[in-house]
């Protein structure tokens, strides 16, 4: 059955139709060009000129209770009631943006996942995922009574912990601006431009140079520095990788996923090459007498950009039946 989805983030709003979890037709908008949610999916009906599907399966960066999703990094909420009203379904849900690309893990092949370290995945062991875009997303998959179920979390907004000088002298020089500062507030797009204009504050001909392009252009940017060499924007990135394996060997201990962690994300992607040469695993097992432990966990980078719409689809098509064990 055909299936409307949505993944809807701080930047990108993706709307799509998929059918046996294959994408057939895709749309991606600006999220801050949208009012809301029941005007995105009529612009995605015009743009198409399609019929939209009876069955909706909507996902989107916030935090969900009761049917409704309250925004964090997107300017609206998401009530799963009003769409009901408004477009007359047959069916809808809504899932958390990262609760709906841990069901991805569950429909993707190993081809697409690179690993980085670790020993072999277990069957039905716990997964975790955690993935650096606009914001930082974590949530957990685990297997219960034959069936695998999906925690969702907010541990992206956890508080960050310094492990040497420089993240100290970071974490004090936000809490100027931000009081809490939590691993988010570094492990997403603009958290790689607030380390990258702290070690450039001694340098204000690259913060000008920085501040020369728009707020969503700017980690572009600072990328593009670092695959030239530039140093500072190499410390930078270096800086972000390692705090990122910092957070999820976190995530890992407090759960314990012999199943591997999956990485994902928009930023994720884009430092794929940074990130393959980078101490992100050395940073993992660096947990003291958990080390031996953490060897053996293994880490996937999920190369699929559309895993929250096809977990999506995923999660609603199974929706009242068992979920196959994988």
């Amino acid at each position: 059955m055909p299936i409307l989805c949505a993944d809807i983030g701080g930047t990108n709003a993706r709307v799509a139709i998929v059918e046996d979890l294959q994408v057939k037709l895709i749309r991606v908008y600006p999220t801050a060009d949208v009012p809301g949610l029941p005007t995105l999916l009529e612009r995605f009906a015009k743009d198409t000129g399609i019929k939209l599907p009876k069955y909706f399966a909507l996902a989107a960066a916030g935090v969900m209770t009761d049917g409704r999703i309250k925004g964090t990094n997107i300017p609206w909420d998401i009530d799963c009631r009003e769409i009901q009203q408004e477009l007359s379904p047959q069916q809808c849900i809504v899932l958390n943006d990262f609760e709906a690309a841990a069901w991805g893990l569950l429909a993707i092949g190993e081809e697409m996942l690179v690993k980085i370290g670790g020993a072999e995945p277990i069957a039905f062991g716990t997964k975790a995922i955690l993935g650096a875009g606009t914001g930082l997303g974590e949530a957990i998959v685990v297997h219960c009574q034959q069936t695998w179920q999906v925690l969702r979390t907010e541990g992206g907004h956890t508080s960050y912990s310094p492990r040497d000088e420089t993240g100290l002298a970071l974490l004090a020089h936000l809490m100027k601006t931000y009081g809490h500062v939590s691993f988010e507030r570094l492990l997403s797009g603009s958290g790689l431009v607030e380390i990258y204009r702290f070690l450039a504050q001694d340098h204000p001909e690259r913060l000008e140079r920085l501040a020369s392009y728009s707020l969503r252009q700017q980690p572009a940017h600072i990328t593009t520095l670092a695959q030239d060499g530039d140093v500072v924007a190499c410390r930078a990135v270096d800086f972000f990788l390692e705090t990122y394996g910092e957070e999820a060997s976190n995530l890992a201990l407090k759960c314990l996923p012999l199943g591997g962690v999956y990485l994902t994300g928009g930023v994720t992607l884009h430092l794929l090459d940074f990130l393959l040469k980078s101490r992100f695993r050395a940073c993992f097992e660096d947990k003291g007498r958990m080390k031996e432990l953490l060897m053996e966990i293994p880490v996937f980078l999920v190369k699929e950009p559309l895993l929250g719409i096809i977990g999506a689809a995923y999660r609603l098509g199974n929706m009242n039946l068992p979920l196959k064990n994988k």
